[in-house]
């Protein structure tokens, strides 16, 4: 009996948690504020249970892709055999991220969150230009010029990022809401393993659904 009234109230408390929740779909584009770099798409969704009035706490699943190209440009009197001249690099992640959310005002129409989590490696290519020696078959003459490599194998499979921002919320019909989120994020560790590599921050515009559970009130006798 006592197992059963556990597991009522168990039960219980977990629908009324996701009751509080709200989940969302959003996708637009970021940017990598680095040397060289390109405009590249992003898609995430979450959830996240109310905590209290203010807070909301919960996770999100997010794509974001890379697109980076570091010219060196080093002079050509001091170049040495192996010096590193161009490196062009395109990666995709994806992310998996606790997330916080705090809301601002009184009808709670802005958020700002914070979240932090790491990223697997779905795939893309690196390719490395270096200044090397060559000699040509025909005569032996000597020269030099530069070459190209596939150095996608210094990606690294897992990268750690910490993000926050704001997302703002536009009431429509029944609970769903549209959103607009701006957020920056803070990658500690290189795109790359190889030296130089590409340290960077990243930003993102997003636009999507979100769709807010209504709030339940709770009587005592």
């Amino acid at each position: 009996m006592k197992r059963n009234i556990l597991l009522g109230v168990l039960l219980f408390f977990s629908v009324y948690s996701f009751s509080q929740g709200k989940y969302g779909f959003e996708a637009g584009a970021g940017y990598t504020p680095f040397k060289k770099s390109y405009i590249t798409p992003t898609i995430k969704g979450y959830y996240l249970a109310r905590l209290s009035h203010t807070f909301y706490g919960g996770g999100e699943l997010s794509f974001q892709r890379f697109s980076l190209l570091d010219n060196l440009n080093p002079p050509a009197s001091g170049l040495a055999f192996g010096d590193v001249v161009r490196i062009r690099q395109t990666s995709s992640y994806l992310f998996f991220t606790p997330k916080i959310e705090m809301g601002i005002g009184f009808r709670k129409h802005v958020f700002a969150n914070f979240l932090m989590g790491p990223g697997i490696y779905l795939g893309g290519s690196q390719w490395t230009h270096q200044y090397e020696p060559f000699w040509t078959t025909a005569s032996g003459s000597y020269g030099a010029d530069t070459s190209t490599a596939n150095t996608t194998y210094n990606i690294p499979n897992i990268i750690f990022r910490i993000g926050g921002g704001f997302t703002e919320r536009i009431p429509t019909f029944r609970y769903w809401n549209i959103v607009i989120s701006e957020e920056f994020s803070y990658m500690p560790g290189n795109l790359s393993k190889q030296s130089p590599g590409f340290k960077t921050n990243y930003f993102s515009l997003t636009v999507g659904l979100m769709h807010k559970y209504p709030q339940v009130a709770m009587e005592e006798d």
